[in-house]
């Protein structure tokens, strides 16, 4: 009996400190603790999908509105490039199309930076539609392209049309070697000069426009000597008048051109054993030249024909008056010369 009671004693005691060396827990509040402290049924995992649903509502990802243009370019209708392989809906239809390549179109939004855009037909019509991001407005590039048709063909123009601010003046020097039938000097020979040699210094400047025909100024300096077995005439004359010179074959370095100039005598004066006398003269001068072109100037060879009428202007020392008949000859010469074109 002793050894039962002693038992049940140190039994109770065992279990007091146990008792003390557990930790008291309290019921927890969760809602998945309560949960998994209740029996499992179809209403408990409903109310717990609610609450995990509400708190997952934190964490979802923020979707931005989207953006507006509060300066938009339509809904005016405006120049546009629609994207390749964008689709396009019929408007009073149920067709979907997709272009194949880039198009121009005529295009505007359905309202200010809607989502949508029209695009227009051949005949100014709305007649599909298509998402704004599809088209490329283009209006203030086109301002800048050039406004000349590309498909019309124009006449071609020529050169008389063409206007240059600078004036080109081509410069001519040349030396003449001449033969001359000067009739008018017989008066002052006792003998008949048949011919005369003469040289020339002539100076010519042409202003170069844009008609075909040249049209300048010609200056001669012109010293002669006409000899007969027993005597001899020596002769000095200036002369000056409009030139015209015509180009009518034109290569890289050549060129080819005939002249016509018209020339009246600012001095004649001549001399022999008989006296002086002075003359006027007026003659017409056709010429035919050739041109070689250089970078330093232009070099020229050439021939001249000319047909001058003469009179004599005086009286001769120790003879009484002499007709001033005006009389014809003929003069031919060879020229050589250097040209130069100036831009005044």
């Amino acid at each position: 009996m002793k050894i039962i009671v002693s038992f049940c004693i140190s039994l109770l005691l065992s279990s007091a400190s146990f008792a003390n060396e557990i930790a008291i827990v309290e019921p927890s509040t969760d809602a998945l603790d309560q949960f998994l402290d209740e029996d499992i049924n179809f209403k408990s995992l409903d109310s717990l999908s609610d609450v995990l649903d509400t708190d997952d509502q934190k964490y979802k990802k923020y979707i931005p509105k989207e953006f507006i243009r509060k300066t938009p370019q339509t809904p005016t209708k405006l120049y546009a490039v629609l994207m390749k392989q964008s689709p396009i809906y019929e408007v009073n239809g149920e067709k979907v199309l997709k272009n194949k390549e880039k198009l121009f179109v005529s295009a505007r939004e359905v309202f200010y930076g809607g989502k949508w855009s029209y695009i227009y037909n051949k005949k100014n019509e709305i007649k599909y539609k298509t998402l704004t991001k599809n088209l490329a407005f283009i209006e203030e590039v086109i301002k800048i392209r050039s406004t000349i048709p590309g498909n019309k063909i124009y006449p071609k123009k020529s050169r008389y049309h063409i206007v240059d601010r600078t004036i080109p003046v081509e410069f001519h020097l040349l030396y003449r070697s001449e033969t001359t039938d000067f009739k008018s000097l017989n008066t002052l020979a006792s003998s008949k000069l048949e011919a005369a040699k003469s040289n020339s210094i002539s100076l010519k400047g042409y202003f170069n426009s844009l008609l075909p025909i040249d049209f300048g100024m010609a200056f001669d300096y012109q010293s002669g000597k006409a000899e007969s077995d027993s005597e001899s005439i020596i002769w000095k004359a200036i002369s000056i008048g409009p030139t015209i010179k015509y180009d009518f074959f034109k290569t890289t370095n050549f060129n080819f051109n005939t002249q016509f100039a018209v020339k009246k005598s600012l001095s004649f004066n001549a001399s022999s054993e008989l006296g002086d006398a002075q003359l006027s003269s007026l003659a017409w001068i056709a010429g035919i030249e050739g041109v070689y072109k250089t970078n330093y100037g232009n070099l020229s060879l050439g021939f001249e024909s000319s047909f001058i009428k003469t009179s004599i202007k005086g009286e001769l020392q120790g003879q009484s008056s002499f007709s001033n008949e005006k009389e014809s000859m003929n003069q031919n010469a060879f020229t050589v010369g250097y040209q130069y074109t100036w831009m005044l």
